[in-house]
């Protein structure tokens, strides 16, 4: 019977890590809305999702580091796309729209794509599904225990792991990590992939940052080397906030998610940004988030699972023990 409880175990668990696992938009998307995308002449390196109207300042360059295809997608954007003049540099695949398109708006399909008008209803149900994986892991993400720690010197804050599973999972308050003039470094020890809960609860679910932060040592580099694990392997995920302001950050490295959250400010940031709406200044580059392929669960679906396990696992034994009996 032991062995018959285990294999549920195994069973169940499998599946809650491949739930908590899942994070595909935040793979496929450098930046992703659930309403509105405000832009102001800069660049995103990758594939841009807009839950609602696209507002472009100027001149804005989409899909700067994707291999040209004219099957590729890159700019889709559910509602409008204004403009007061300017347009899009497309350097790889369509763009795809729902609602119109301003007529003074100029498209530089340099990838081999074309622009084009789509079902809104097609594209709102679409963007309501990711939404929906979106908001679930977040929640996830959310709901981990800490098994890092947050610790300040002076005007550093170092985000330490030393434990042996492959996530590392920090639960923090903004206030504690992006105060005035700090340097913020990691160690991740042997963790393959950083989640930083980010909770705005102490500023009323609106946080503003403070000027002259800056990533340093863990952080410093995109690109994984021999003390750094990549942006792509970061997620900053603000699961409580209404707003954030990243006011004078210059760059932030790993993936940003908060749902619902209107983002202002954003520094020059290595990694995929998924918010509410998005007023972007600075440069979005393609380092997208790759999801762990497991992550520590609560200890209260550690409880749910044994529970689970084990009223399976005697519903089992109970069966076999039926089944021997009739032979008998």
């Amino acid at each position: 019977m032991k062995n018959i409880i285990a294999k549920s175990a195994l069973a169940v668990a499998s599946g809650l890590f491949s739930l908590s696992a899942s994070a595909l938009v935040l793979n496929e998307y450098n930046v992703f809305t659930v309403a509105n995308y405000t832009h102001g002449n800069a660049s995103v390196g990758g594939k841009v999702f807009v839950g609602g109207d696209a507002t472009i300042h100027g001149y804005m360059d989409v899909g700067l580091t994707l291999t040209p295809s004219s099957t590729l997608d890159t700019l889709v954007t559910v509602g409008d796309i204004n403009s007061p003049g300017g347009g899009f540099n497309v350097e790889a695949g369509n763009v795809v729209y729902g609602g119109s398109v301003s007529s003074n708006l100029n498209f530089n399909m340099n990838g081999g794509g074309t622009v084009r008008q789509e079902s809104r209803a097609a594209l709102t149900t679409q963007r309501d599904n990711m939404i929906a994986e979106l908001n679930s892991t977040s929640n996830n993400y959310s709901n981990m225990a800490s098994n890092g720690s947050l610790d300040r010197s002076g005007n550093t804050a170092t985000f330490n792991y030393t434990g042996t599973q492959s996530t590392a999972v920090f639960n923090v308050n903004a206030e504690d990590v992006f105060q005035q003039n700090t340097g913020l470094n990691l160690n991740a020890g042997l963790a393959e992939t950083v989640i930083i809960n980010i909770s705005t609860q102490n500023s009323g679910y609106n946080f503003v940052s403070g000027g002259g932060i800056n990533f340093t040592n863990g952080f410093s580099n995109p690109n994984p080397d021999a003390n750094n694990i990549g942006a792509s392997n970061i997620l900053w995920n603000f699961y409580d906030a209404e707003a954030v302001d990243f006011m004078g950050l210059d760059t932030f490295r790993g993936s940003i998610l908060a749902m619902g959250a209107s983002v202002y400010g954003n520094p020059t940031t290595d990694g995929t940004v998924a918010v509410k709406s998005l007023y972007q200044s600075r440069q979005i580059h393609n380092y997208t988030f790759v999801p762990p392929s497991e992550v520590p669960l609560p200890a209260s679906v550690q409880f749910m699972l044994m529970g689970m396990a084990a009223f399976v696992g005697i519903r089992r034994w109970r069966k076999r023990k039926a089944a021997k009996a009739a032979i008998a």
